[in-house]
Order: C-alpha cells, then sequence, then structure tokens
C-alpha cells in the first residue's frame, strides 16, 4: 500500500503535506522516559477475587485486595495481571481496529454517520477525531469560538471509536468486518464488566447503583504518526470522569501519568491492562482514591492502538460525599460538557458547589442546561 493512499485514512488535518518526505515505519523507541514504571502497583486478578485459595503461593486473599485499595490511594491506577480475558480476543479487537482505522477517512464517516434509514436512529458506534470530548450520543463537542485558543487548547492527535455496549446487541452489519467488530467488542465488554464489577465490590463497600454496567462504553483509539510529536498531544492531561477505567494498549507506548510532581511512562507490557480511578470513585469514596491525571503521547514513527473501558454510575442516583456536595453523574456530566464548551477545558469535581445549586434548583437547572446546548 502506498503512503499516499494509507495517509487517506488519516482526517485531513493529520496528513502530511506532500513537499514533506515520507513518514517511514521505525521499529526503534523514540520516547524518552521520564521516570520508568516500574514502581507502578501490579495487582493480580486471580488471587484477589478467589477467596477458596489459601497455599503458600496464594496468600490470604485479603491481603491481595488490600493491596488494590493501597494502589488506588497512592496512585490512582495500577497494571492488572492474570485478568482472565483470552488473549486471543485482546489480538482479535486490536487487529480489527486497525483495519477498520486503515480505511480511508471518508468511509469510516459513512460506516458510522448512520446505519438504518429511520431518523430516530442512534447508532452504538460513532466515529470522532481531533478531541476525546463527546456528547452522551457519541458526537463530538465542539467549543465555543476562541475557548480553545484562550486556554492553550490545541487539536488532538487521534481518532476513535465510542461503543455504547448497552446498545451494540441491537444492530447486525451487512458488512463482515463491521459485523466481526461488533461481536468482539459486545464480547470484549462483557469481559470488562466482570472485571470492572469485582474491582468495585473490592473498593468499596458502596451503593450498588453507584456504579452501573449498563453506562459502560468502550473507546478505540489510533494515534497517527505526527510529524512534530513534541507540538502536540494525542490526549491531553486529564482525569476521567467514569468511575473506573481499564485500558489495553499495544506495544508502541504513549501513555503517562501524574505522581508526585513528574510524569511517569506507562509502559505496554502483553496481556495486561492499566485499571485507573476515576472522578466519580474518587467522590464517593471521600478522595480516599484519588482520580490520577494522564496523558498520551505520539510518536514520530509509529502508531498506536488502545482500547479503553469506562464505566459510570446511573444517571440519577444523588453520591453522597462527606467531601463534596450531593449531586448525580448526569449533573457532573453537564457541568462538564458546559466547561468544554465555554472554557475548552474540564474543571471537573472543583465545581461541586455549582451542581449542588443545579440539583435542588431544578428551574435553575434547566434554563442552564438549555443554554449550552
Amino acid at each position: 500500500m502506498s503512503q499516499s493512499y494509507y495517509f487517506e485514512s488519516y482526517p485531513p488535518l493529520f496528513r502530511p503535506p506532500p513537499n514533506i518526505p515520507q513518514i517511514q515505519e521505525s521499529n526503534s523507541d523514540e520516547t524518552e522516559s521520564l521516570l520508568l514504571d516500574s514502581h507502578i502497583p501490579v495487582i493480580d486478578y486471580f488471587k484477589c477475587t478467589t477467596p477458596t485459595i489459601r497455599t503458600t503461593k496464594y496468600q490470604d486473599v485479603n491481603e491481595d485486595r488490600n493491596l488494590i485499595s493501597e494502589a488506588c490511594r497512592d496512585w490512582g491506577l495500577f497494571r492488572l495481571v492474570n485478568h482472565g480475558i483470552p488473549i486471543t480476543l485482546l489480538n482479535q479487537v486490536e487487529e480489527h481496529a486497525k483495519k477498520l482505522f486503515s480505511l480511508p477517512y471518508e468511509t469510516k464517516k459513512a460506516f458510522f454517520a448512520n446505519s438504518t434509514s429511520s431518523s430516530n436512529f442512534v447508532s452504538p458506534i460513532s466515529y470522532f477525531w481531533g478531541s476525546p470530548a463527546l456528547s452522551p450520543s457519541g458526537a463530538a463537542l465542539a467549543p465555543k469560538k476562541g475557548a480553545q485558543e484562550n486556554n492553550n487548547q490545541s487539536l488532538q492527535w487521534m481518532e476513535g471509536f465510542n461503543v455504547s455496549l448497552a446498545q451494540l446487541s441491537n444492530i447486525h452489519y451487512q458488512d463482515l468486518l463491521l459485523e466481526t467488530f461488533r461481536c468482539l467488542l459486545e464480547e470484549y465488554g462483557k469481559e470488562l464488566s466482570r472485571v470492572a464489577t469485582e474491582i468495585f465490590k473490592i473498593l468499596g463497600p458502596f451503593e450498588s447503583n453507584y456504579m452501573s454496567i449498563e453506562t459502560g462504553l468502550l473507546r478505540v483509539y489510533r494515534y497517527p504518526r505526527c510529524l512534530e510529536p513534541e507540538r502536540t498531544w494525542g490526549i491531553d492531561t486529564h482525569t476521567d470522569s467514569s468511575v473506573l477505567s481499564i485500558i489495553h494498549q499495544d506495544d508502541v507506548g504513549g501513555l503517562q501519568v501524574y505522581k508526585d510532581h513528574q510524569w511517569i511512562d506507562v509502559n505496554p507490557l502483553p496481556n495486561t491492562l492499566i485499571v485507573n480511578i476515576g472522578d466519580m470513585l474518587q467522590a464517593m469514596s471521600d478522595d480516599r482514591y484519588m482520580s490520577v491525571k494522564h496523558r498520551v503521547k505520539v510518536n514520530k514513527h509509529k502508531e498506536r492502538i488502545s482500547i479503553g473501558y469506562f464505566v459510570f454510575p446511573a444517571e440519577d442516583t444523588i453520591i453522597q460525599s462527606t467531601k463534596y456536595n450531593p449531586f448525580s453523574y448526569a449533573d457532573f456530566r453537564a457541568q462538564v460538557q458546559h466547561d468544554l464548551k465555554t472554557l475548552g477545558l474540564k474543571t471537573g469535581l472543583q465545581n461541586l458547589n455549582l451542581v449542588k445549586y443545579l440539583y435542588f434548583d431544578r428551574k435553575i437547572k434547566k434554563k442552564w442546561l438549555k443554554q449550552i446546548n
């Protein structure tokens, strides 16, 4: 495949100018590690979720569960091994993602724009690029004019598929590649729901509706090669709004987390997952567990694929906390989207006084929501 043809798969703003020398794939690792990730906690899922194990090799399960709590307090994330998800499934999802991303840009947009003739139908899979900030329907959020410039925000060097797992079984594609991808995502989503449910139980006890599997979604990302990787980010510094996020990354690397005033590269290791705490779990745990800041670098010579699972509270559930005013996830999401549209960035938990005001005054809330939509 010629490079000129291949770059047709990139969104137009990501394509190198025609007068620039061709970018060659490289096997070298050009990333400069700011700090090795050897101290990132490693958690054995099997040991933590198998209480009958009592051998010399597998110590008391409570000891291993305490390690999860300790990792979430100190780091806000951990590396998960022995998670029980078949490596063949992980590889198949990744390979089919690569095939879809390699399709021409216009083809990808058309595939997921309207999957049926019904005007009321919302596809469970949507395509986006340039920003991970999406509406509940999966559409990209466009900041108000001047918001990005005022906050030094730039185009983020990524494209992706947003997948609503609860709706995925409602559609079947005639195209074999799309239908196979849909089936793989559905199977992968069930596996991740199992893992997230067990981890949430270990970190609790919390109210059962503080995490709703029905809210689960997948984000499948590709980070294209970039001629000037030092001038942009795949995804800029942020925290997740979720309860839990579970990330599978390929062998390229680029994920960084912030701890003790420095950035740490989260190096990819085969058949492992990265689990990180989101804003919702920080709030419901009274700041015992911390939502971790992270970002994604881009690479001049290599593309990167990652697949993230995000799960949230039931929308109307009121989260009670000694650190924050009562709020629902629906209110929190509305506030985040308002901030993104007006400020170009997410303020997150620090603005929960505003959420309390909105929650207890429905008329003002309705007027505010109308203004931001």
